[in-house]
């Protein structure tokens, strides 16, 4: 070991004593792990001298980096930011997420900067929370890094940041920025803005996510690529979408630019001068506020195409099928229904009845040797030989066997891309698909548009996975039901299909008059294999009225064109079959 590899151990037993201090400056109850203190330079993930480790639930820090800037006696500080990134923004995959996707609205148009601009929003919560109520002192760790032979002078972002921390923790202008300020005349009103903003979401990484990108895209403007990626929070690859983040109600509601964020500037025109964020002068909101102002609102969360496009702003894996299967998936659960059954008898069982005399002649293995033992020591043949009598179980007991699905989805050119936006009559299929995967039913889903255009999962599956993902294939193209999908399943028994009734279901919109030809060798085809399947039939439809498709006479029909005719429709399935299913 070189020397200065036994010097950086000494600061990592150092640092390692005050890891207890780091875990208190969160709450006498905070737990984590030891942190991994690197004495060899090492290739970093976060591009900083330390970082958090979800998947560990570990932190890092590079002592090599911590010797070059100097820190060496800041360990609580540093070691006590990475722990907020745990405890207290992002905590956890699902708010990581849900910050990024807030903070790329913010940006509007640069998603190269979303998880860096989301970070340095993250890291302004933490570094407030220590300074205020942590016993660390982070304006300590900024002197530090000032010094001459430091990271250098700060970037236009970082020095309204710093500006803003004066003001946040009453230090004079010049203490943490440098003291010839940044030429700005409009800085001051910005970081008393940025200020006010980190105070009032202090605890809701998501709810000032948006605004914070808000201010920074009016901020810089031109200046955006200046912008240094940073990296110090959660380094943890995320390669999935996080559970409920599909309905996570925090990614709803318009971007507010802080200026225009009533939370933020209720009382700006008052003097605040002596509660922490500053004082009066310079308060007048900047003018690009006003042509930033107010953007975008969804009811009901993100897209499926915008939360891919937030996965691939965080660098991880967004295949926008398996995306929106997930988000299908997560609305659809409030939603599924008792899918219907059908009573069967129950299979009869063997039961041990009598015993009676065994005869010469019959099965040699009929005999019950114990019990012609027990009946004479001495074995003589149709004298002490014994056998079992075996009686059936009479029970009238019934057992309920699911009804299989068959759902049929329209993906032409009049039926919306479930990928791209969230499609109620899509997430209605899911609804019927997913109650009767839960019912132990199996599914076959079949997707159609255009004659040749027809897809299916390999068979009736059991996954809800394959099923899901068969539901995002969208064509685009024009409208021919595939009734010779139809007539080999249930007509001429080409396809194979599961023992027991089946459940025709149909998703479409006025598409769905292609099933029922007026001449042709296929009239007639839909309600013969209706009746074949044996498990009725549905017709899920966006259509603003159910005249529209007269024909579907043999279905029931649901009409499903928004949200909120979802919960009718899973009530109203769930009282025509229920009874049924009795």
């Amino acid at each position: 070991m070189s020397r200065a590899e036994e010097r950086r151990a000494a600061l990592a037993a150092r640092w390692l004593a005050s890891w207890p201090d780091a875990l208190r400056a969160w709450g006498t109850t905070t737990r984590v792990a030891d942190p991994v203190l690197h004495v060899r330079a090492t290739r970093h993930p976060a591009r900083s001298f330390a970082w958090f480790d979800g998947a560990a639930v570990r932190v890092h820090v590079d002592l090599v980096q911590v010797e070059r800037f100097g820190l060496q006696d800041h360990a609580v500080a540093v070691l006590g930011h990475e722990i907020g990134h745990h405890v207290l923004a992002p905590g956890d995959a699902r708010t990581r997420v849900a910050v990024a996707h807030r903070t790329r609205l913010g940006l509007i148009d640069q998603p190269d900067l979303v998880a860096t601009v989301a970070n340095l929003w993250q890291d302004m919560l933490i570094n407030d929370r220590l300074e205020r109520t942590g016993g660390a002192s982070m304006a300590a760790v900024w002197r530090a890094l000032r010094r001459p032979d430091g990271p250098g002078a700060p970037e236009p972002l970082m020095d309204l940041i710093l500006r803003a921390d004066e003001l946040l923790w009453r230090l004079p202008a010049g203490d943490l920025t440098p003291r010839s300020g940044s030429g700005r005349a409009d800085r001051e009103a910005y970081a008393l803005l940025l200020s006010r903003l980190v105070r009032a979401y202090r605890t809701d990484p998501v709810g000032g996510a948006a605004g914070f990108a808000a201010l920074v895209r009016t901020y810089l403007g031109e200046d955006l690529a200046s912008v240094r990626p940073v990296g110090c929070s959660d380094v943890t690859r995320v390669d999935g979408v996080p559970a409920g983040i599909a309905t996570d109600p925090r990614l709803t509601g318009p971007v507010r630019h802080p200026a225009l964020d009533p939370a933020v500037v209720g009382d700006l025109e008052t003097d605040v001068a002596g509660d922490g964020t500053g004082t009066s002068q310079g308060g007048q909101p900047p003018p690009q506020a006003a042509e930033h102002g107010i953007v975008g609102s969804s009811r009901d969360g993100a897209t499926p195409a915008d939360l891919a496009e937030t996965m691939r702003a965080l660098g991880m894996a967004a295949d926008p099928r398996t995306v929106a299967a997930t988000l299908y998936r997560e609305h659809a659960a409030p939603y599924l229904v008792r899918f219907p059954a059908r009573p069967t008898a129950r299979a009869s069982e063997p039961l041990l009845g009598a015993l009676e005399p065994w005869q010469p002649g019959e099965e040699i293995g009929d005999i019950d040797w114990s019990a012609t033992v027990l009946a004479s020591p001495v074995v003589l043949p149709g004298v002490t030989t014994r056998r079992r009598v075996m009686d059936e179980d009479t029970s009238t007991q019934h057992a309920d066997e699911p009804v299989h699905l068959d759902l049929f989805l329209d993906s032409s050119g009049s039926m919306p891309d479930p990928t791209r936006a969230l499609a109620p009559v899509v997430l209605a299929g899911a609804v019927l698909a997913l109650s009767a995967l839960r019912a132990g039913a199996s599914v076959r889903v079949t997707i159609w548009s255009g004659p040749g255009q027809v897809a299916s999962t390999p068979g009736f599956v059991r996954r809800p996975d394959e099923a899901m993902m068969a539901l995002m294939t969208h064509y685009g193209g024009g409208t021919s039901f595939p009734l010779h999908v139809l007539r080999r399943t249930y007509l001429d028994g080409v396809d194979r299909r599961p023992t027991g009734p089946v459940h025709v279901a149909v998703v479409s919109d006025a598409g769905v008059s292609t099933m029922f030809p007026r001449q042709g060798e296929d009239v007639g085809i839909a309600a013969r294999a209706l009746e074949a399947a044996g498990g009725g039939g549905s017709a899920v439809l966006n259509v603003s009225s159910v005249r529209v498709a007269p024909d579907v006479a043999p279905f029931d029909r649901y009409v499903v064109s928004s949200a909120d005719d979802l919960v009718p429709f899973a009530a109203d399935f769930a009282r025509r079959w229920w009874g049924r299913a009795r």
